[in-house]
C-alpha cells in the first residue's frame, strides 16, 4: 500500500484510505474487526469515519482496532454534518457545535486524539472565522494532529486556510467527493495548489455505483436496496455511459470494475488520497488491489472523455 504526503504538508496518509461510515448499519463486529485487518495487514493505515447515525461506525470502528497500539493507525474523523449539541441537530458547524461533537468523537473511538480532523460542510450561517476557530482549539490542545475541510467550495477552504495561518495553524486538507462520475475538482485542485493543502478524493466508489452491482438490477444486500443513497450528481444517461465504459475497461484489463474506478482516481492530477469504503472483507480485498494497477494511457484518456475529467 503506497502512502502519500498532502500537498503543502508533511501529513502522511495512505493512498487508499478505509471509510467505515458504512459499518454504522449491516456491519457486525467480527467482520469489522476481519476488515481492519486486512487492511493493516496489506500496509494501509489510515482509517476515517465520522458520527453517522450517532456515532455507531465510530463504536465499531474502536472495536475493530481494540488491541492494537495507537501508532499503527491514524485516525480521520469528519464532524459537522450531524450536530451534537440538542438544540441543534442539524448541520452545525458552530465552534460549539463542533467542540462538542469532537469530544464525543474521541470519546466514542477510545483516544486522546484523531490525526486529522475534517469539518464537514457549512450549516450555512456560521462564518468561516468561526470555523477557523474551532479548527484551532482542535490542534492547539491537542485534539487533532491536523486539520482540515470537507465538502465545502474551493472559496470557503481558502478562506479557512487564510484565517487559519494568521493563527499559526496550517490547513492540510480538503476532502470532496471525486470520482468518475462527479470527475472535475479543477477548482479544487487549483485552489489546494496555491495555498499549499492536499486534496482528498472522497466516495471513491460513487457509493458502490461505480463497482457495477446495479448494472443489471438491485442485490437484496445492497446499499441502495436498504434505501442509502447512491446518487452522485450524475444524470441517469451519464451514469449509465460511465459505467459501461468503466466495465468494459476492467473487462479487458481482467480486474473488477472497482479496482479500476480506484486507480484511476489515484492517479487523477492533483489528488492526494482516495477514500472508499467496504462493507465486506472481500470488498475490501478488490478494492486493495487498485494500489497496484497500472493503467495504460489510452483506458485513462477514454475514461477521462467519457466522464469529462
Amino acid at each position: 500500500m503506497p502512502t502519500r504526503v498532502l500537498n503543502g504538508s508533511g501529513t502522511r496518509v495512505s493512498a487508499f484510505v478505509l471509510g467505515v461510515s458504512g459499518w454504522a448499519r449491516g456491519v457486525t463486529a467480527e467482520s469489522a474487526q476481519e476488515m481492519a485487518s486486512t487492511y493493516l495487514a496489506a500496509g494501509g493505515h489510515t482509517f476515517e469515519t465520522n458520527d453517522v447515525d450517532a456515532g455507531a461506525a465510530e463504536v465499531r470502528l474502536r472495536e475493530a482496532l481494540e488491541g492494537r497500539r495507537r501508532e499503527e493507525y491514524q485516525l480521520i474523523a469528519r464532524n459537522g454534518r450531524h450536530g451534537a449539541l440538542p438544540f441543534a441537530p442539524g448541520p452545525d458547524t458552530s465552534r460549539a457545535g463542533l467542540m462538542a461533537a469532537l469530544d464525543a468523537t474521541l470519546e466514542r473511538l477510545g483516544t486522546e486524539h484523531v490525526d486529522l480532523w475534517l469539518v464537514e460542510g457549512d450549516d450555512g450561517v456560521t462564518p468561516s472565522v468561526e470555523v477557523a476557530s474551532a479548527l484551532e482549539w482542535a490542534v492547539t490542545t491537542g485534539r487533532a494532529s491536523d486539520v482540515g475541510l470537507s465538502d465545502v467550495p474551493p472559496w470557503r477552504a481558502v478562506d479557512v486556510s487564510h484565517l487559519l495561518a494568521a493563527r499559526g495553524v496550517h490547513l492540510v486538507a480538503h476532502a470532496v467527493e471525486h470520482h468518475l462520475l462527479r470527475a472535475d475538482a479543477t477548482d479544487v485542485v487549483e485552489a489546494a495548489a496555491a495555498r499549499g493543502y492536499g486534496v482528498i478524493a472522497g466516495a471513491g466508489l460513487a457509493r458502490g455505483v461505480l463497482t457495477g452491482k446495479y448494472r443489471h438490477g438491485t442485490p437484496a444486500d445492497s446499499r441502495r436496496a436498504s434505501g442509502d443513497l447512491v446518487a452522485s450528481g450524475a444524470s441517469r444517461e451519464t451514469t449509465r455511459a460511465v459505467v459501461e465504459s468503466l466495465a468494459t475497461a476492467a473487462d479487458g484489463l481482467g480486474v473488477h470494475p472497482a479496482e479500476l474506478a480506484l486507480a484511476w482516481s489515484l492517479h487523477a492530477p492533483g489528488i492526494d488520497a482516495v477514500v472508499a469504503g467496504s462493507r465486506t472483507a472481500a470488498q475490501l480485498r478488490v478494492a486493495l488491489r487498485a494500489g497496484e494497477l497500472s493503467v495504460p494511457r489510452e483506458i485513462v484518456v477514454a475514461l477521462d472523455e467519457v466522464a469529462g475529467a
